[in-house]
């Protein structure tokens, strides 16, 4: 394997100390400065100030912090020198199998998704590459954090993951949905220009692998969406206007949508802030349908390909269970909206919690650190 050779050849920065309180901080999925690593640097720098040296990884072009983090390029010398002298990584995806790890340091996963939805991993993915690249991430991490009892047992399982690893945390991006976010709320209302009295809906599909991998079917599904039909049937329940924003993933912030009726949010740098702003989301498949349970507002499921879906990758949780609504297509989408009844929906998160087992408590980056330093 190509990432084994690395491995041998990263020991030359072993003859470097690894340097007490130096916290590299690994957005894995995106190399920007986002996700969960986005909201522990922030509370680092609240809570501790001074105390860390934090390195945050970047690829070419991203915007860097504006706290006096060190930034590195992804892939330089310097990336590879900071990782092997941090005393500990903070990584949002696994991704640390290269690495020759060092005594006194910590590796962390806080991961990507949280809740009992689609599998994963060992789960989905059975060629032999794929499973020695499982075996050894997880031999490389010290924990990583589970948010809900389900992910412990299932999803992290899928991973190599014993039940000593899994720290019943949450996750550290959905704490400030905990808090009182109103501040970020207008931010993103100003930066779209969403006009005061108008509610806000955000679309955001998950990105498909496998057969679902194609592009157009990626768009033709979004497009399938009819944004008008949804906007009257939400201005009918709710009694006011709205706005559409959609996020697709990365891979497609090209598409056109000059055609539809909505705000493009796709290079928004921030899904946590998007959701701070919505009052409503839409979603399939995606985790983000956990993080924004949290805030018991509306969450509509649109999966036209529910059943290709299920039969390609399948879902911990049955779909039944979930405490969404449920369109397989406009028709349903609108009669959900119209038959959306608030006091039952969240009665059924509720339940939904308690039945995954959440450990989200707002806590997470507390915990996390405590994790990284327990003598702080």
């Amino acid at each position: 394997m190509i990432k084994t050779g690395l491995k041998a050849v990263l020991h030359v920065f072993w003859v470097f100390p690894v340097e007490p309180n130096k916290i590299t901080l690994l957005n894995d999925l995106s190399y920007t400065y986002g996700d969960s690593m986005k909201y522990l640097d922030l509370y680092l720098h609240e809570r501790c100030p001074g105390k860390y040296e934090i390195v945050f990884p970047l690829k070419e072009g991203a915007e860097a912090p504006a706290n006096g983090d060190r930034t590195v390029t992804r892939g330089s010398l310097a990336y590879y020198k900071e990782l092997l002298t941090s005393q500990a990584i903070v990584t949002n995806c696994g991704g640390l199998s290269y690495l020759p790890k060092r005594k006194g340091q910590l590796f962390l996963s806080t991961w990507h998704g949280g809740g009992p939805y689609k599998k994963t991993s060992t789960d989905v993915y059975q060629n032999y590459w794929y499973r020695k690249e499982v075996q050894f991430n997880h031999k490389n991490m010290d924990y990583i954090l589970s948010s809900c009892r389900y992910f412990s047992e299932q999803e992290a399982r899928s991973m190599g993951y014993s039940a000593e690893q899994c720290v019943p945390a949450g996750l550290p991006r959905n704490d400030i949905l905990f808090a009182g976010h109103r501040d970020i709320a207008q931010k993103v209302r100003d930066h779209y220009g969403i006009p005061e009295g108008k509610k806000f809906i955000l679309y955001a599909p998950t990105f498909r692998s496998g057969g679902n991998r194609s592009t157009s079917k990626v768009i033709s599904r979004c497009i399938d969406l009819d944004v008008d039909m949804l906007l009257s049937a939400l201005k009918e329940r709710f009694q006011s206007d709205w706005v559409c924003g959609i996020r697709l993933h990365p891979r497609l912030a090209d598409m056109d949508m000059s055609g539809l009726n909505v705000i493009n949010c796709t290079t928004y740098p921030d899904m946590q802030e998007l959701l701070c702003c919505a009052d409503a989301v839409i979603t399939d498949y995606s985790s983000l349908m956990w993080d924004f349970s949290f805030t018991y507002r509306p969450v509509f499921l649109y999966a036209p390909d529910i059943e290709q879906y299920e039969k390609e990758r399948g879902f911990y949780m049955p779909v039944s269970q979930w405490p969404y609504p449920l369109a397989h297509d406009n028709g349903e989408m609108r009669a959900n909206i119209l038959a959306f009844d608030e006091e039952d929906y969240v009665r059924r998160v509720k339940e939904h919690h308690l039945a995954s087992g959440s450990y989200e408590t707002g806590e997470a980056c507390r915990l996390t650190v405590d994790l990284i330093d327990p003598r702080r």
